[in-house]
Formats: C-alpha cells, structure tokens, sequence
C-alpha cells in the first residue's frame, strides 16, 4: 500500500464500528458461503467500506489467519482460505474426534430446557428448508453444533467446535452442493432423543456416523469459479472491492 493510499485510508475513517464487529461480520460472511474460498480480500477497499484504519484492518486479517479462515500472502495481501482435500479429511477427522467428546459430556449435563433450544434449532432449520433457503439453513444445522458444545460446558471444547465449524463451511462451500444437502439433519433429530433416554454411547456413534456422512457427500474435485462483490456482501454499496484470485 502507498502512501498515498494509506492516507486515504485512514482520512476516510470515521467508524462506530470495532475491529471485533468488523471480525464478525467478515467471519459471518466466510460461515454464510457469501464470501467464497479464494477471494482476494482488498486491504485498503475494505478499510474504506468499514471506515476503520489499516492497523485495525490487519489485525482483523491477523486473527482471521490464526483461526485458518483466511491467508496472508506475501506481496499478494489476504485471501479466504481454500481447504486443499487432505486438510477437509483433517477437520472432518478433528470434528470426529472433539465432537464425540462434547456428546458425551452434553449427555450426562443436558437439561429440559436445554432440549427445547435444541428443537427450536431443528423447526427453525427445517422451515428454511422447506422455503428452499439452503444457506440459513446449512447454518443453521452448524449451530445445532455450537449449540451441544454449550450445553457440554466445556469452553474449550467449545472454542475448538466454533473454529471447526466455522472451517467444514468453507470445505462445504468448495466441494458440496448445497441444494443437495437434504438429509444431515436428520440425524439431529435422533441425536436428541439418545440424549433424552440418556444413552451416550448411541448418541457418540450417532454423530460419527453423521459426520462421515456429511464427509462422504463431498465432491473433493469440484471447482469453483466466480467473483464476489464486497461492498454487497457487506450492505456497504456495489462499488467493487475485491476480484477472484486463487493462490
């Protein structure tokens, strides 16, 4: 970046926003499938769409690469993160591993009340299935996710489902399509009945098997092609911000 272009930059700041809002909303969109794996994300465009410095800007970049959702390239600037097929096999074999951990604990701490925000998830995913509105839906059915690793009460775990999660959206954003993505949560269902009846060991087996399953779904050689307009993703206007690069 210029001087020139750093000076523009940050006259243009004048921001009510945080650098933890700007995080959760560029983070949002890479969990929505609004942002693409591979889009070049343009340092000093975005710093004028959130009005925030580039000090501030990188420091969004910095952690967005430490959790693995975006990379940093030398002399290239910061790109989603585009899973490779051996690094979706890692998470899936990671979630596997983690999340039979968080069942079990949900098992033995779940509670009345925790049930009905379990069910509430399930009705409000399956309303948005049944709309044909696949992306509230898939995230929903990761929040079922997030929602047992709260129940299992266990921060640590927790954080280690967010960022795994967080990760399989964008493996799924890759390599699965999404108007094909019908059944999974079915597997929700029964999961909360096995933790109802108290039955930990079924309800481990059972989110194996689910997350296998979503695994299997995978088409690890699809491509994907297409250019994404920041500043509509954002609600910000439809200037351009970034162009399509892969790395």
């Amino acid at each position: 970046m210029t001087k020139a272009s750093e000076a523009k930059a940050a006259k243009s700041v004048a921001s009510d926003l945080s650098v933890e809002d700007v995080y959760r909303s560029v983070m949002d969109a890479i969990v929505d499938q609004r942002l693409l794996p591979g889009t070049r994300l343009n340092e000093l465009a975005m710093c004028e769409a959130f009005k925030i410095s580039r000090r501030e800007m990188e420091r969004v970049f910095a952690r967005l690469a430490f959790e693995a959702m975006v990379r940093l390239v030398p002399n290239r600037g910061a790109f989603v993160a585009s899973p490779d097929a051996n690094e979706a096999r890692a998470i899936f074999a990671a979630r596997k591993t983690i999340e039979a951990g968080v069942v079990e604990l949900a098992a033995a701490r779940a509670s009345g009340a925790d049930f009905k925000v379990l069910a509430k998830n399930i009705a409000e995913e399956e309303t948005h299935r049944r709309a044909g509105r696949m992306r509230e839906a898939i995230k929903l059915s990761g929040q079922f996710h997030l929602l047992l690793s709260e129940i299992a009460g266990n921060a640590i775990l927790g954080d280690q489902v967010r960022q795994l999660v967080a990760r399989t959206s964008l493996v799924t954003s890759l390599y699965e399509n999404a108007s094909e993505m019908g059944c999974w949560h079915d597997d929700h269902h029964k999961l909360i009945e096995h933790l109802r009846a108290h039955q930990p060991k079924k309800a481990v087996d059972l989110m194996r098997r689910h997350l296998d399953g979503l695994e299997e779904s995978l088409d690890l050689d699809r491509k994907i092609s297409s250019k994404t307009n920041l500043r509509a993703i954002f609600g910000l206007d439809t200037l351009e911000l970034a162009s399509k690069n892969k790395v």
